[in-house]
């Protein structure tokens, strides 16, 4: 789509802010030999218009032009995909950090907050936002059949 509106919009009206957008897409979601591949092909499709436009200016500025722009997307290209990879790792280590220390052993709870190592009904009555009332399907088999028995 966006290299039809270049091609729509002529060779004097020039409009390469259309091609940030499939090259930040692409880098962001499909990485950046995908960002980089578009930045490469977007421009020479425009030097490719330059043999049915007929502008006034020369064949050298028009690839001069190109490599700039290439330059340029690709620079581009590359930031995207930085920016999406530390934000992939960011939400990695948020998740990491969300999870609880648990003692192999003893079963006490590595406390952030207040530092130390506090056993596991201490730390839920501190912090009682951070846990359910759930059961496990086994265990709920097991509390139904108990109350069965009665």
């Amino acid at each position: 789509m966006c290299v039809a509106v270049d091609y729509y919009s002529g060779p004097y009206i020039q409009f390469p802010i259309v091609y940030l957008v499939p090259v930040s897409l692409a880098s962001w979601y499909s990485g950046r030999r995908w960002g980089l591949g578009l930045a490469l092909t977007l421009p020479l499709f425009r030097l490719a218009f330059r043999t049915v436009w007929d502008p006034p200016w020369s064949l050298a500025e028009s690839v001069i032009n190109a490599v700039i722009r290439i330059t340029t997307l690709a620079v581009f290209a590359w930031a995207m995909d930085r920016i999406s990879r530390q934000m992939r790792e960011l939400r990695h280590m948020q998740l990491l950090e969300g999870m609880l220390g648990v003692c192999g052993n003893c079963k006490r709870i590595r406390d952030e907050k207040g530092g130390g190592w506090q056993p596991l009904d201490t730390y839920v009555e501190r912090q009682p936002e951070s846990f359910t009332r759930d059961r496990c399907p086994e265990c709920e088999k097991e509390a139904g059949d108990f109350f069965d028995r009665r």
